[in-house]
């Protein structure tokens, strides 16, 4: 099964996942994307305080680029 790797972004700082989850398809980890957003957004928003826009940013094992979520 392919890992997939769930890195969070904002205009100023990135949090990156090192240990990535294995999912078994690209359409998975973009429900798995839209799932955390969902989970994380009133949380970051809330701690945010220059009004800056976070991302979920997904890559695969090769660092290729899955799915892009905004919070």
């Amino acid at each position: 099964m392919p890992r997939s790797y769930f890195h969070l972004r904002s205009k100023d700082q990135s949090l990156w996942d090192k240990e990535g989850v294995d999912l078994p398809d690209p359409a998975t980890a973009q429900g798995a994307a839209d799932k955390l957003a969902a989970e994380l957004r009133g949380g970051l928003l809330h701690e945010s305080k220059h009004g800056c826009c976070w991302t979920v940013a997904v890559t695969g094992e090769g660092d290729e680029l899955i799915h892009v979520t905004s919070l």
